[in-house]
């Protein structure tokens, strides 16, 4: 398989590891804003899972230590993937996707605590 079908898999099984990080945080909606919090809803995951997988792949799979530019380009060429790497993308995808869930949460949480301060301080 070439690089560049490897590169879309992992991108693609990233964004259903994104997806199943939104299933699991109930973050099942679009995107909104609310004053200054944006919430990315399901679709921010989605694309954040799949960078991930991409940037997690790109720095420890196979084709790692391959010039990109230079070199002979010997085993640029064909690219093996295993399931393995497949698996992994999905985990990356919900790692990353639950990174943006908890930075979402948390601007919430202050949020929420600044609102509640200023409303006891009148």
């Amino acid at each position: 398989m070439q690089v560049w079908g490897v590169a879309v898999l992992v991108c693609v099984f990233g964004a259903v590891g994104g997806f199943v990080n939104a299933l699991l945080a109930g973050d099942l909606h679009l995107p909104t804003r609310e004053g200054n919090l944006y919430s990315p809803g399901w679709i921010g995951n989605v694309v954040i899972g799949a960078v991930a997988a991409l940037v997690f792949w790109g720095l420890y799979g196979p084709m790692a230590k391959v010039a990109v530019i230079g070199g002979d380009g010997g085993s640029a060429g064909k690219v093996i993937f295993t399931i393995a790497e497949l698996a992994g993308s999905v985990v990356t995808g919900i790692g990353g996707g639950r990174i943006l869930s908890s930075e979402v949460e948390k601007r919430a949480l202050v949020k929420t605590k600044d609102a509640l301060t200023d409303a006891l301080l009148q």
